[in-house]
């Protein structure tokens, strides 16, 4: 009887390890597989929407990764990460980081604004507005969130308005939130980022994380008053904002001689001038399921996509830039 039954375990191991093999096997030999998705952090919602309407459509797994744009693309060019599709919220991170060694193109596919997101518990909710917002946020007792501008165009696009607004208004908003309580300094009209590490003063007014969206926890926990946001984050959360002028809020691309007035110098030495909002689109030249990166593409760019975007609070829109595929275009 012992004979018999280690002969009967031998068998269902075997019959075990030959139906995991058969198993891997077919996944791994899977006509369609899955497609891998870097995105944005301020894409997370519309994405993972469109991958919804794409997995029922083609049976293909959508993995969705999300982060800073310019982690985003680091993960590409720098920790050779491979990617079928890549997706920012700012253009210039793919020129920047993956022309032309990693794509030779792009598409811009939706446009975004800077808002001041808040609470009803945040101090002073009841009294910011549209001419005092810059006196509130300079009060001592009011603490601020912004994501890190080496990781996050969130981030240098939040600098970038304040150094704007300090232009437009005359007043010390810049000096108040941003050099009084950062590590970010200005030499020679331009901006200075430093690493992470040094990015934050020991005032405890400014609260910094690698991604924007990370700050509406902290801003629901109470443990800031304000957050600087795109308005689709804010409409997606349902959470309280303010909105600013054109001249400041980067949505207007006629603005963008106004807006490149603001220069910023990233840790690792790349420059940022200050521009309209374009979110962008490419496939990387190595891209492991290349058939299925154009299809996903091409309905995030199709009606589809834009009706999405559109609830969503980012406003379609469709310039391509280099050689881009016949497969993706409209």
């Amino acid at each position: 009887m012992r004979k018999a039954a280690v002969i009967g375990i031998v068998v269902i191991l075997l019959l075990g390890l030959a139906g995991g093999y058969y198993y891997v096997h077919i996944q791994n030999n899977s006509p369609k597989g899955t497609i891998k998705v870097l995105a944005a952090g301020s894409l997370s919602v519309p994405l993972k929407e469109l991958a919804q309407d794409f997995e029922k459509e083609y049976g293909v797994k959508v993995y969705i990764e999300t982060a800073g744009s310019i982690e985003t693309v680091k993960k590409i060019s720098e920790l050779d990460i491979k990617a079928d599709v890549v997706a920012v919220a700012d253009y210039k991170a793919i020129e920047s980081y993956l022309m032309p060694n990693y794509t030779s193109w792009y598409i811009k596919f939706a446009r975004n604004e800077l808002v001041i997101t808040y609470t009803n518990n945040s101090k002073f909710a009841n009294e910011i507005n549209g001419t005092n917002w810059m006196s509130i946020l300079s009060r001592k007792d009011v603490r601020i969130g912004f994501s890190s501008p080496n990781d996050d165009p969130c981030g240098y696009r939040a600098v970038i308005m304040f150094y704007l607004a300090q232009l437009k208004y005359n007043y010390s908003i810049f000096e108040n939130i941003i050099l009084n309580n950062t590590g970010i300094k200005i030499e020679n009209n331009t901006i200075i980022v430093p690493n992470d590490s040094d990015l934050l003063s020991s005032t405890g007014k400014v609260f910094i994380k690698q991604k924007s969206v990370d700050l509406l926890a902290d801003l629901q926990a109470g443990d800031i008053d304000y957050a600087i946001e795109y308005l689709s984050v804010a409409k997606q959360h349902h959470m309280n904002y303010l909105q600013l002028p054109d001249t400041i809020n980067l949505s207007n691309s006629s603005l963008s001689q106004w807006y490149s007035q603001a220069v910023v110098k990233l840790a690792d030495g790349k420059m940022v001038h200050g521009d309209a909002i374009n979110y962008a689109v490419t496939i990387p030249n190595n891209a492991p399921n290349r058939e299925f990166a154009y299809k996903f593409v091409s309905m995030l760019l199709g009606e589809d996509g834009r009706n999405i975007l559109k609830n969503c609070g980012q406003e379609p829109i469709f310039e391509p830039v280099g050689n881009v595929p016949e497969e993706v275009k409209p």
